[in-house]
C-alpha cells in the first residue's frame, strides 16, 4: 500500500530514531555537513537505516536534515542541494526496498530569521526550501516531513514550498518549550491549526524534551488538535541530556522510552519514533511496546475552523457569538492614517490595532490602499508590524492581487482576504491565491450582472461563487458570504432583503460577514440604524461584522431612538420622516481617532514606552525633543536602557517572545545612535568588550545572533565571530580584541564539547577573560564544569554579563 493508505490503516507507524548520533559515532572524524555523506560515504548512512530497519521501523528518515540551499551554502554547497537530498532518498530507499519500508525526506529549519520577525524575505525560504524537496522527490522519497521546527512562519513556508513544488504527501512537526509554546510564541493548537489550513497531511511535535513532557502538552490539547481532522504524529528525545565525565548521555533507557511513548499509540497517534539520543534500542523497545496495540483504520476529515496569527487562534467553527472585525484600519474614513501611510509611518496603526483589540474585536481589518503610495510596501510594513504587537487575526483588505499576495507571504498565521465575487477579473487574480494559500475568504454576492437590491438575485450570484470556488478546491467552510450591504437612504426595503439572504445562508449552515456602516449613510445619528440593524442581522443567523468594536452593545435594552431606527427599518416609517424629524439636523461627528487626544507624556516615559512597544517610528522625534531639556545620560539610562531592561522582564516572565524583543530592540538601536556623537568619552565608555560565536560543528545562530545584539544595546563592543568557529581562532581573536568576556552557543550535543576546548585553551594561555554559555543544550551544570558562566537566554545572558565585568 501506498504511504498514506498505511497513514490511514489504523496501526501506528514507527518512525526511526537520531541519524546524527549514529552518525557521529560511526564517523567522527567527519568535518562539514553530515549530508555530504549520502554522495561521499553512502553506505555509512544505509547501514544506519538498515540498523532501524531491523529493529522494527516502518519509516526512516533521510540524512538531509540540513540539506536545505541555504544550509549548504554555507559549506559552499548550494548548487549541490538537489544533487545532495537526491542521494539522500536515494540511500534510504534502497534499504527501504528490502523490509517493504517507507521513506521520509528529512527537512530542518534553516537557521534564519524571516520576515516579518527578522530581514530574510520569504520568497528566498521558498525557493530555497524547493530545491531541496525536488531532490528528494526524485530520489524516491514516499513523503516530506519538515520537522524542529521553533518559527510557524518557517514551518509554513516549508510547506508551501512543498505543495508547490512536489506531490508528496507532507508531514509537519514543531517543537515546543516546556511551557507549551515555541521560543517564538506559538502554542500548540495555533502551529497545528495553521499548518493544518496550509495543506499539511499530518502535524505533530519532535525533538524538544522526552515523551513525558511532550505528552503532557498533547494531552492538554488533544481535544482542540483531534478536532483538526489530521493525523498526528510524535518523536520524542531519549529524556534531557548530560554531561557525564565530559559525555553527553540522555537519561531514558530504551525500555522506559518505549513504554512512555507507548501511550502516545494509545492516544491514537498515527506516526511514533525517536529524535535525539534515541538509538536502534530505543526503537526496538518502541515496536516491542506497540507491536501488541489495536487499532482500526482511521478516517480524517480536515476541519476549516481557526483563524491564527503568531501567538493565538479563533476558533470561528463552534462560536457561538458575533466575530467582530475592527474596521478602524481603513484609510478611506481617516485622514491621520491615510497621511501617516503616504509618510512611512505607523504611529496611527500600532495605536488603534491595540486600541480595537482591547475593544473586544475578534479579528483586525486591514486597508491601505492610499492613492500614490506603494501600497504593496504599505501592506508589507503593516503586517509585520500588526503580526507583532496583536494576538488578533487579521483580515487583509485589498482587491490588488499583488497586495494580498504579499500579505499572506508575510503573515504568520492564517488569514481572511477581503475579497473575492463573481467577476471574471477577480476570479482570474484571486482564485490563485486561494488555491496556493490556507487562508479565509470574504465572497461577495456580486457577479457581471452588477450589484442587486433583491434577496434572490444576490443569493443567486452567492451560490454560482461557492460552485466556483468548490470547484477550485476551496471549502464552503473557509467562505464568508457578504450580501452587500446597501445604504437604505437609497435603496428603501434593502435592509429586509440582506437579512433574508443572510437568513438563507446561515440555514444552509455557510458563514456570514457584513460591512456595517453603509446600512445608515446619509441618515443623523447613525449609531441607532446601525446597532438596531446588527440586531436583526444576528437574529437571522449573521456569524461576522465588520464595525467599530467600541460601537458593539447588542446586549443593551433598544432606547427610544432604537425604536424610531427599528421602525424605519422595517418599513414603518417611510422615508425616515419621524426618525429624522426625532434628530433634527445635527453636526455630523469628525474622525479623530478612536483614541481621541491624549494628555501630555513626560518625555522620558515616551521613549520608554517606546522601547517597550518596539515603535521605531516615534523614538528618533521623541529623543531629539527630550535633548533640548534633558540631560543626554537621563535618556539613555532611564529611557532607552530602562525600555530594554522593562522588556527583559516581560520577556523573562512569557509575556513577550522573540519578535517583540527584537523589535524593541531595533527601536532602541535607533535612539541611541541619535545620543552616541553626543555622549562624552568617560558616559559612552563601553561596559566591556565580547567576543561572541557559535562552537565548531554548530551552524545553527539564531540564539546567538540575538544575544550579541542585546549586549550591543546594553553597552557592551561586541565582535561577533559567526558561526562554526575553531577553537583556536576564538582563543586568537580573545587576544586580538583584548576581550573581558568570550561568549559561546550550541544547539546539538555533539559539538558542546568545543566549549570545553575553548576554555582548556582559554586557561591555558592564561587569559584574563571570562567565559560565558548558552544554547538550547547546555545548562547550568555543564556550564560549572567547564568554568563558565550560564546565560538561560539572551535576557538573561545579558545580566549575566553584566555581573562578569563589575
Amino acid at each position: 500500500m501506498n504511504f498514506i493508505e498505511r497513514l490511514f490503516s489504523g496501526k501506528p507507524i514507527i518512525i526511526d530514531g537520531a541519524m546524527g548520533t549514529l552518525l557521529f559515532r560511526e564517523v567522527p572524524e567527519h568535518r562539514g555537513p553530515f549530508e555530504l555523506l549520502n554522495a561521499d560515504r553512502p553506505s555509512v548512512v544505509e547501514a544506519i537505516h538498515e540498523q532501524y530497519f531491523l529493529v522494527g521501523a516502518h519509516l526512516v528518515e533521510t540524512n538531509t536534515f540540513g540539506g536545505s540551499r541555504i544550509k549548504l551554502e554555507e559549506f559552499g554547497l548550494g548548487l549541490r542541494c538537489e544533487e545532495i537530498n537526491e542521494k539522500g532518498a536515494a540511500v534510504a530507499r534502497r534499504a527501504a526496498d528490502r523490509h517493504n519500508g517507507y521513506v521520509a525526506g528529512s527537512v530542518g529549519p534553516t537557521g534564519k530569521l524571516i520576515e516579518p520577525m527578522g530581514d530574510v524575505p520569504p520568497e528566498l525560504i521558498i525557493e530555497a526550501y524547493a530545491a531541496q524537496f525536488r531532490g528528494l522527490e526524485r530520489g524516491g522519497a514516499d513523503c516530506i516531513i519538515i520537522e524542529t521546527m521553533n518559527d510557524i512562519q518557517e514551518a509554513r513556508l516549508a510547506l508551501l514550498a512543498a505543495k508547490d513544488s512536489v506531490r508528496l504527501p507532507v508531514i509537519c512537526s514543531m517543537t515546543f518549550e516546556e511551557n507549551g509554546k515555541t521560543v517564538t510564541g506559538t502554542d500548540m493548537l495555533t502551529a497545528f491549526a495553521t499548518l493544518a489550513a496550509n495543506g499539511a497531511d499530518a502535524v505533530g511535535a519532535n525533538c524538544s524534551m522526552g515523551p513525558s513532557g511532550l505528552l503532557k502538552i498533547f494531552r492538554e490539547n488533544i481535544d482542540k488538535i483531534r478536532g483538526l481532522g489530521l493525523p498526528l504524529t510524535v518523536w520524542s528525545n531519549a529524556g534531557l541530556p548530560a554531561v557525564v565525565d565530559g559525555v553527553t548521555t540522555y537519561s531514558l533507557t530504551p525500555e522506559k522510552f518505549g513504554s512512555i511513548s507507548r501511550e502516545f499509540a494509545e492516544l491514537g497517534f498515527s506516526i511514533i519514533g525517536g529524535c535525539c539520543g534515541t538509538t536502534p534500542d530505543h526503537i526496538r523497545a518502541l515496536a516491542n511496546e506497540i507491536e501488541t496495540i489495536e487499532a482500526a483504520p482511521k478516517k480524517f476529515s480536515r476541519a476549516w475552523r481557526h483563524l491564527t496569527g503568531r501567538s493565538s487562534s479563533l476558533d470561528i467553527g463552534s462560536r457561538t457569538g458575533t466575530i467582530i472585525v475592527g474596521e478602524r484600519l481603513n484609510p478611506t474614513a481617516r485622514k491621520k492614517f491615510a497621511e501617516e501611510l503616504k509618510e512611512g509611518k505607523q504611529s496611527f496603526l500600532r495605536n488603534e490595532a491595540a486600541l480595537q483589540a482591547n475593544e473586544g474585536a475578534h479579528i483586525l481589518d486591514i486597508n491601505v490602499g492610499v492613492p500614490g503610495i506603494d501600497e504593496i510596501g504599505a501592506i508589507a510594513a503593516s503586517v509585520a508590524t500588526l503580526s507583532g504587537i496583536v494576538k488578533t487575526p487579521l483580515m487583509i483588505d485589498s482587491d490588488n492581487a499583488a497586495v494580498l499576495e504579499k500579505a499572506l507571504l508575510l503573515y504568520p498565521g492564517v488569514p481572511v482576504i477581503n475579497s473575492i465575487n463573481g467577476k471574471k477579473k477577480s476570479l482570474d487574480s484571486v482564485l490563485p491565491l486561494l488555491r496556493r494559500f490556507g487562508c479565509f475568504v470574504v465572497a461577495l454576492c456580486l457577479d457581471d450582472s452588477g450589484i442587486h437590491r433583491e434577496a434572490v438575485k444576490r443569493i443567486a450570484a452567492g451560490d454560482r461563487l461557492l460552485e466556483i470556488l468548490a470547484g477550485e478546491g476551496i471549502a464552503p467552510e473557509r467562505v464568508f458570504i457578504d450580501p452587500l450591504m446597501l445604504a437604505e437612504s437609497a435603496e428603501p426595503g434593502g435592509a429586509l432583503e440582506t437579512l433574508k439572504v443572510i437568513e438563507y445562508y446561515a440555514q444552509k449552515g455557510i458563514k456570514t460577514s457584513i460591512g456595517l456602516s453603509n446600512i445608515s449613510f446619509g441618515l443623523p445619528q447613525r449609531k441607532h440604524i446601525n446597532g438596531v440593524f446588527l440586531r436583526m442581522a444576528e437574529k437571522a443567523g449573521l456569524t461576522a461584522v465588520i464595525m467599530n468594536p467600541s460601537a458593539y452593545n447588542t446586549g443593551a435594552p433598544e432606547s427610544e431612538e432604537d425604536a424610531l431606527a427599528r421602525d424605519y427599518l422595517e418599513g414603518r416609517d417611510p422615508g425616515a420622516a419621524r426618525y429624522i424629524a426625532h434628530f433634527g439636523n445635527p453636526t455630523p461627528s469628525k474622525d479623530t481617532g478612536a483614541a481621541g487626544k491624549k494628555p501630555a507624556e513626560n518625555i522620558i516615559d515616551a521613549i520608554f514606552r517606546n522601547v517597550v512597544e518596539g515603535n521605531s517610528d516615534d523614538i528618533e522625534e521623541n529623543v531629539r525633543t527630550a535633548l533640548a531639556s534633558r540631560n543626554t545620560r537621563e535618556i539613555m539610562d532611564q529611557a532607552l536602557i530602562g525600555g530594554l531592561e522593562k522588556v527583559g522582564q516581560l520577556y523573562s516572565s512569557g509575556e513577550y517572545f522573540l519578535p517583540q524583543m527584537i523589535s524593541s530592540a531595533n527601536a532602541m538601536k535607533k535612539g541611541f545612535a541619535l545620543l552616541k556623537p553626543l555622549l562624552s568619552q568617560a558616559a559612552s565608555e563601553k561596559l566591556g568588550t565580547v567576543v561572541i560565536c557559535t562552537v565548531r560543528g554548530d551552524i545553527h545562530d539564531i540564539g546567538k545572533n540575538i544575544v550579541a545584539m542585546m549586549l550591543e544595546n546594553h553597552g557592551f563592543t561586541v565582535h561577533d565571530l559567526g558561526k562554526d568557529i575553531e577553537a583556536d581562532a576564538i582563543v586568537s581573536a580573545a587576544v586580538e580584541h583584548r576581550a573581558d568576556i568570550v561568549c559561546l552557543s550550541s544547539l546539538l550535543t555533539t559539538t558542546m564539547g568545543e566549549m570545553k576546548t575553548v576554555s582548556e585553551k582559554l586557561r591555558k594561555k592564561n587569559l584574563p577573560v571570562k567565559l560565558l554559555v548558552g544554547g538550547a543544550v547546555v545548562n547550568q551544570e555543564y556550564a560549572a564544569s567547564i568554568g563558565a558562566v550560564y546565560g538561560h537566554d539572551a535576557v538573561d545572558g545579558v545580566s549575566k554579563a553584566k555581573q562578569m565585568v563589575k
